[in-house]
């Protein structure tokens, strides 16, 4: 298992496949974490499906609805967003099989459910979907007023330990969904339907109970309540809804409990259970005046039972999974992401607590951009050797390497055989002259411009960084301020005192979004970020500008700053309105190389000139006519109305 190179997606190892779908897979995966060993199900959705517009809109509806829900009889989803341009869910791993797998493993041994065990699981999931029915949003205190549509068997899920989630609420209404059900589709399983599906009346809690109802009969009975030879007979006994109690087709239920399954099964919703609540008070009150002793833990008994074969089996895969080396697939996602600027600096934050001695080696070659720079290890090893073709000198190692910066952009350095010791905070070089002599090579002098240019522009532009490295703050020796000594020769002493003592790691805050979706842009001071479910990392102390876009409305704008006192800040999106929208045409008369620079919701555009029929929102706009090639500026005023044509001359 060690040897086997695993997949890996984002910031979790794909482990196996449960399920591989047309529009989605679901797999069985470790979550990514030095402090964590937590397997979890991803659903992955395909591609082609992430980028379509009406599935986006699907998936996101789901996500409104259950992202929020913590409930021990509803499956809990940890994690969102798009990840290789495939969106996804991390959801919690349920060891267990789903409903239909027990009745179907029960038919094989030509015996029914138990009635109390039965009695057991359906009050859980009435418990569950009481608690979805109920769900309210606690940032505005507005309900959810949730209907799952589509309880059966299949979406029930029963862990090998004795508990009962209620999963999938894919096709769940709520007031959440961003669009109504078309008329003419049928949304749900054609054998869990309620009459008033068909009557076209408008749903409501009590819709669940019904399928609840069917699901409970099937167990009781072993055998599918409404089946025919066809869709359309099948409809038609839905719609007729003429049931028989389950005590006809099996002896062994009492008289009671057939009296709370056709309550919950009456073709009029208004004799039904009220709601989920009163259907699970019911159903306790019967299991525990018929089965007094009857306990929790009697479910389990009856899993490992069924299943115990498969849970011998999965013990032996879950001992194989964590005996993976998950190390080097935390050090590739550190790496991608250092490349977006969250570098983890533990591995340097360790080396000087520790006080260590680290190797590290000199940047040679040029630094176009050093703003940002952090290094993600304290040891740099060279790892591939330079040809010379002039008279050899040293054999010394040499490699590139490119540091990621925080502004996006990356330099690529080199590194010489210039060791620089480090103990404690304090840092001496020394040059290492092994089997070579400086003046012996024709590029010594331009190697040494190289360095000391490089270097220089590193310690003034990373003040900060160098000083927690060598004790020196170059920024204020060149300003007149007064700076500490270091000694140049030698391992410099470790010194303990407080003002010594290496610069804490930077603080971030976090900016919490609520009410966005999978079809938004959303940038902060102007960069882009990914969509996902968890907060964005932000520096503390910083005004930041959030900008949510979508595409045919009127972007939200909203400047926030955190503080060490605050944090996190929550900023709740509003539904966005529909953009007003007007056309902008500029004349033939501007020279090649002309360009319209505007600012549009705190974004800079810049359009190259003529253009036509560009559209903008609504307003009034300072600009500027630019050309780099004449060097001229001019400065233009222009109003956009809405659904007009603006020419700008």
């Amino acid at each position: 298992m060690s040897e086997k190179k695993f997949e890996r997606f984002g910031k979790y190892l794909i482990l196996d496949h449960l399920v591989d779908g047309g529009m989605a897979k679901i797999c069985r995966s470790r979550y990514l974490g030095d402090q964590a060993n937590k397997i979890v199900a991803i659903k992955m959705v395909q591609p082609q499906f992430s980028n379509d517009a009406s599935f986006v809109k699907m998936f996101q509806d789901e996500l409104n609805i259950t992202f929020g829900m913590l409930h021990p009889n509803v499956m809990q989803v940890y994690d969102y967003g798009k990840t290789n341009g495939q969106l996804y869910t991390a959801m919690e791993y349920i060891h267990g099989a789903n409903l239909k797998q027990y009745l179907d493993r029960l038919k094989e041994r030509k015996v029914v459910f138990p009635v109390e065990i039965t009695t057991f699981i359906i009050s859980q999931v009435c418990q569950g979907l009481y608690y979805a029915h109920t769900f309210t949003d606690k940032l505005t205190g507005k309900p959810f007023n949730i209907i799952h549509r589509d309880i059966s068997p299949h979406n029930i899920m029963l862990t090998y330990d004795g508990a009962v989630k209620v999963i999938d609420f894919g096709i769940a209404k709520a007031d959440t969904n961003s669009e109504a059900t078309q008329a003419g589709t049928i949304k749900g399983k054609l054998s869990y339907l309620a009459p008033e599906y068909l009557e076209g009346l408008e749903l409501d809690q009590r819709y669940d109970i019904f399928a609840v109802g069917i699901t409970m009969w099937e167990m009781l009975c072993s055998r599918k309540l409404f089946q025919a030879a066809n869709d359309l007979a099948v409809l038609k006994q839905i719609q007729t809804c003429k049931i028989i109690p389950p005590s006809q087709v099996n002896p062994n239920v009492p008289k009671e409990l057939d009296a709370i399954v056709m309550k919950a099964l009456a073709k009029d919703r208004s004799a039904r259970y009220e709601n989920m609540d009163q259907f699970n008070r019911a159903l306790v009150k019967f299991l525990y005046s018929q089965y007094p002793d009857f306990n929790a833990s009697d479910l389990s008994f009856f899993a490992k039972e069924l299943f115990g074969q498969e849970i011998k089996e999965d013990g032996v895969k879950f001992v194989d999974y964590g005996s993976i080396d998950i190390t080097p697939y935390i050090n590739e996602m550190a790496q991608e992401e250092s490349k977006t600027g969250k570098i983890a600096r533990k591995d340097v934050k360790d080396a000087i607590q520790k006080g260590h001695p680290q190797k590290m080696q000199v940047l040679d070659l040029q630094v176009e951009d050093v703003t940002g720079i952090e290094l993600d290890k304290p040891t740099l090893e060279a790892t591939s050797q330079r040809k010379n073709t002039a008279k050899a000198v040293s054999s010394a190692p040499k490699s590139t390497r490119t540091i990621s910066h925080k502004s996006g952009t990356s330099t690529s350095v080199s590194k010489r055989d210039v060791n620089i010791t480090r103990t404690g905070s304090r840092v001496t070089t020394k040059r290492d002259f092994k089997n070579s002599k400086p003046e012996s090579s024709p590029l010594s002098p331009v190697i040494i411009m190289i360095i000391a240019a490089s270097l220089a522009g590193v310690a003034y532009l990373q003040s900060d960084l160098v000083e927690s490295m060598i004790g020196i703050n170059i920024h204020h020796i060149i300003h007149g301020e007064p700076s500490r000594q270091v000694s140049s020769v030698g391992p410099a002493r470790v010194d303990n005192s407080e003002e010594n003592q290496p610069a804490p790691k930077a603080k971030f805050g976090k900016i919490i979004l609520s009410g966005v979706d999978m079809s938004m842009n959303i940038t902060i001071n102007g960069q882009k970020k990914e969509y996902v479910g968890n907060a964005i990392e932000v520096p503390l102390n910083r005004e930041m500008t959030v900008t949510i876009k979508k595409q045919g409305y009127a972007s939200f704008v909203k400047r926030v700053i955190t503080t060490a006192n605050q944090s996190s800040v929550v900023v709740a999106v509003p539904a966005l309105d529909r953009a007003r929208i007007g056309l902008l045409t500029t004349s033939l008369n501007y020279s090649a190389g002309s360009k319209l620079i505007f600012d549009v919701d705190g974004e800079t555009v810049e359009k190259e000139m003529p253009f036509n029929d560009y559209q903008v929102p609504e307003g009034n706009y300072s600009a500027k006519v630019v050309n780099p090639i004449l060097g001229t500026e001019k400065k233009v005023e222009f109003r956009i109305e809405e659904n007009k044509k603006q020419f700008l001359e």
